[in-house]
């Protein structure tokens, strides 16, 4: 066994212990510093890992936790495709940290901060166990823990909205969880099998058999209703506004681009490592899920023209894009999961750009009212600028990494034998319903007429020793590079799929 193998357990392992750490450290400043190095610790070994796997016979391996045999034994599994989700997880979670530590310090009280960070390792710590369980329990486990950690990040800015949002949340998400388990129980059922690789050759006899259709049909709809509602796919989409839009800014980061995402990476293992592509094509779940992405690409783009308030458009933009990943899933093809996984990517660091941005143009504006932030990007120039880089971005514009992410998802689209011109239709009407809120609300920020412009400055109103500013240019340098070096990004996501379905 080589060193890196350990690697996983580690990644996994380490923020669950700092978090304990923190709970006894508590002084502000060193459980930020604590948690920040979980997370280059995390982005470290996970680049380690994708270097050594790229140099290795054999880009994929199971490790064994314990001595105990399937079903009972518990395995993690690492590929490249696992390893590039690490990395790109464990930067947006310290970049998200830091670009919004100011607000964070002042959103949250300072006798309750270090249970802030202590949920952040923990919400690391399940994010990690999501991209490398090869456990199907294991992974539910790890699903409440998010889900947990999620919740009282969200409400430890006190106030009565964050309160209601996190009731909410949790409401919603505890009915996923309950739907998810129900399908793990059925599942163990009918195949006596946890680990995914033995639970797919028990499904795949099945199928070929014609045993057991309607369980594996219940069980397959269950898991991705559940990943669905908890993903905040339309029209399970209904907590994810209010925990987005009153959450310091840390955390509006972090949900929109992790949280989310870690639930997907689960269904996109289940669909093409438990099921397999042609066990799923038989069960038609692929369908729905389609037809589900589709409608979430309009509606979420529907409701997001509607909103006043700018934290609130930014959410409902993401119901719109997760509805782009839940379109690549359900062409359920190679190139479908791929594209699906490049939009992950790319949604990640530009939502969360986003939302950093947005709190320093809050901050400078007084306001989250788009009506009275006028001419704020001139206050705030820095933060104004990543905003239109992110917006050009999502809206889809070349050279930014939303261009290829729907690059890709259209060339999936083409091999698609049945949805292709639907596909193509809804991408195009979504594209310009994204242009639609965004360019206007970038005049509005840009704007040379109003109140706010009178107090144009040569420097960034917003701070210029603010932490955020250096975050903002690394990921706008971040979204660039996914905008223009994606081939060999997306060669290494195809190449991941590949060996996830052999190991």
């Amino acid at each position: 066994m080589q060193f890196y193998n350990h690697f996983p357990l580690i990644m996994i392992m380490t923020p669950m212990v700092m978090s304990m750490l923190v709970l006894i450290v508590k002084e502000e400043r060193r459980v930020r510093l604590i948690t920040l190095g979980v997370q280059s610790l995390i982005a470290f070994l996970s680049l380690w890992l994708l270097i050594s796997l790229l140099n290795s016979p054999v880009e994929a391996f199971a490790y064994t936790m314990g001595y105990y045999p399937a079903p009972w034994g518990n395995e993690l599994r690492a590929g490249p495709l696992e390893s590039m989700m690490s990395f790109a997880f464990s930067i947006v979670m310290l970049l998200s940290l830091q670009g919004g530590s100011l607000d964070t310090k002042r959103d949250i009280k300072k006798d309750k901060i270090h249970y802030f960070y202590m949920m952040t390792c923990l919400l690391t710590s399940s994010l990690m166990a999501l991209v490398y369980t090869n456990d199907i329990f294991t992974g539910y486990v790890f699903m409440e823990i998010n889900m947990l950690a999620a919740c009282a990040i969200v409400v430890a800015k006190e106030s009565g909205e964050t309160v209601k949002a996190t009731v909410k949340y949790m409401c919603l998400n505890m009915v996923a969880s309950m739907l998810f388990l129900l399908a793990i129980a059925m599942l163990y059922g009918v195949t006596g099998q946890l680990l995914m690789e033995p639970a797919n050759t028990v499904i795949v006899m099945l199928t070929n058999t014609g045993q057991y259709h309607l369980p594996l049909v219940v069980t397959l709809a269950l898991f991705t209703i559940g990943v669905a509602i908890k993903s905040a796919l339309f029209p399970f989409h209904t907590w994810l506004p209010d925990a987005h839009g009153t959450a310091t800014t840390s955390v509006s980061a972090i949900l929109s681009g992790l949280v989310l995402k870690g639930y997907v990476i689960l269904l996109l293992k289940m669909m093409s490592r438990v099921y397999g592509i042609d066990v799923v094509e038989t069960l038609g779940i692929n369908n729905a899920l389609f037809v589900l992405g589709l409608t979430s690409m309009v509606a979420g783009s529907i409701f997001a023209l509607q909103q006043k308030d700018i934290k609130r458009m930014i959410a409902y933009s993401t119901v719109a894009h997760i509805g782009y990943i839940f379109m690549g899933i359900g062409f359920n093809t190679p190139a479908g999961f791929a594209a699906a996984s490049y939009h992950i990517m790319a949604h990640a660091f530009t939502k969360s750009m986003l939302f950093i941005a947005t709190g320093m143009l809050i901050n400078a504006a007084g306001t989250k009212e788009i009506s009275g932030m006028i001419g704020v990007a001139w206050k705030s120039r820095v933060a104004g600028a990543a905003f239109l880089v992110g917006a050009l971005s999502l809206i889809g514009i070349p050279l930014f990494a939303g261009f290829p992410s729907k690059f890709y998802l259209a060339d999936a689209a083409i091999q698609d034998a049945h949805g292709t011109w639907i596909a193509f239709i809804f991408l195009a009407f979504s594209t310009f319903l994204n242009a639609l809120y965004y360019v206007p609300t970038l005049y509005k920020f840009y704007s040379t007429k109003g109140t706010l412009s009178q107090a144009i400055d040569s420097k960034d109103r917003a701070g210029g020793k603010s932490p955020a500013i250096p975050v903002l240019f690394c990921l706008m340098g971040i979204n660039v590079v996914l905008g223009t070096f994606y081939l060999p990004i997306m060669r290494l996501i195809q190449e991941g799929f590949e060996w996830l379905g052999r190991y």
